[in-house]
């Protein structure tokens, strides 16, 4: 039996694309067991289970991007980062690696190819990562969303333009499922305020500011992913708003998208390539403080295409979120023709790409 191992950091923009790719080679090869190794104790590995995959935890740290005490010890957490990888792959030797980003893909691409196991890595950014600059030099294949991020690779040559590859659940939501599951009316406008995986608090704080403007003014409803550590505050803020509904975290994502009229979301890499998938408009607001500002350079492409407006987070303030939220809600017609825009990306044709290179490996 043919073994595949994915290897994905802890957040949602490593673990989706992996679920997406092993959902689609789960659905073609069923002989085929596909597996997961994340860091241990990190969210991601709940959602793969929920997947249907088994997961194999591994102790491996990233380097905090700040000065610190951890700093210290990074060296010590290196090694034993790598013995891990290594152990894991004796133990289960896959006959194919794939590696979506971050610290955890990193070093086991790299002890993969070592060990002559055919690796190919993904790259969901406007502007790879370190792990994606690393995995390129050894994977035989680096998948990346746009072609211009192969000009920061090592080995531009291994490198194929695929798009990012979306769940299959994400393009099948029902909308009517959504509204009836959170007690939502049919009839009104749904803006849909999503801050990733993690949450993002100053999106959250600024939308439900911006609900508290808008309160009597636009008939629309809201609902709000404030994630898990952030969601007992947002809850607290939003008591008095009767039209805002706040979840820590929606696991019916796919009936989100279907039942929402526009969104508003940082912009990460998966979240747009989720977006196109579905078509809808959005009005998106960077993390400043990703690593070489890629959210907003991914931002700044998708509203280029038409399909959203950019408001950076220097620049935001509830009056002026408010204010585009009532242009969007008060403008269907600009909406329609967002959502013809943002429906010109298809993630499902990313997935059957990546499953295809991944077959050629696998006989």
């Amino acid at each position: 039996m043919n073994k595949v191992l994915i290897a994905v950091s802890g957040t949602g923009g490593h673990v989706y694309p992996g679920i997406a790719v092993a959902e689609e080679i789960r659905a073609r090869r069923p002989d085929v067991g596909v597996l997961f190794a994340t860091a241990r104790g990190k969210p991601g590995a709940d959602w793969i289970r929920k997947a249907g995959f088994e997961v194999r935890p591994v102790t491996i740290r990233g380097l905090s991007r700040t000065p610190s005490v951890s700093w210290l010890f990074f060296p010590f957490a290196l090694v034993l980062g790598a013995l891990g990888a290594l152990g894991l792959l004796l133990g289960e030797r896959p006959d194919l690696v794939v590696g979506t980003g971050g610290y955890v893909s990193g070093p086991i691409v790299v002890f993969a190819a070592w060990l002559r196991i055919p690796t190919i890595v993904l790259e969901q950014n406007a502007i790879p990562g370190i792990s994606t600059k690393l995995g390129a030099i050894f994977a035989r294949e680096v998948h990346v969303a746009d072609a211009e991020s192969i000009a920061a690779l090592p080995r531009k040559k291994r490198a194929v333009v695929s798009g990012n590859p979306v769940r299959r659940s994400v393009e099948s939501g029902d909308a009517a499922r959504f509204r009836a599951t959170h007690g939502l009316a049919e009839s009104e406008p749904l803006v849909l305020v999503l801050g990733g995986s993690q949450g993002a608090r100053a999106v959250t704080r600024a939308a439900l500011a911006a609900a508290e403007i808008l309160q009597e003014e636009v008939s629309a409803l809201m609902v709000v992913q404030a994630g898990r550590l952030g969601f007992e505050s947002a809850r607290d803020r939003a008591r008095d708003l009767s039209r805002v509904k706040v979840v820590p975290f929606l696991d019916d994502i796919g009936d989100a998208y279907a039942a929402a009229s526009f969104v508003i979301a940082r912009a990460g890499a998966m979240t747009l390539a989720e977006l196109a998938a579905s078509g809808l408009p959005a009005i998106l607001i960077p993390y400043p403080h990703a690593s070489e500002d890629h959210q907003m350079v991914n931002a700044r492409r998708h509203e280029a295409g038409g399909a959203a407006r950019v408001l950076p987070e220097a620049e935001m303030t509830p009056e002026l979120l408010a204010a585009w939220i009532r242009e969007f809600v008060e403008d269907p017609e600009r909406l329609r023709i967002m959502a013809e825009a943002a429906s010109a990306a298809q993630g499902g044709r990313a997935r059957g790409r990546i499953a295809d290179a991944c077959e050629a490996y696998l006989g």
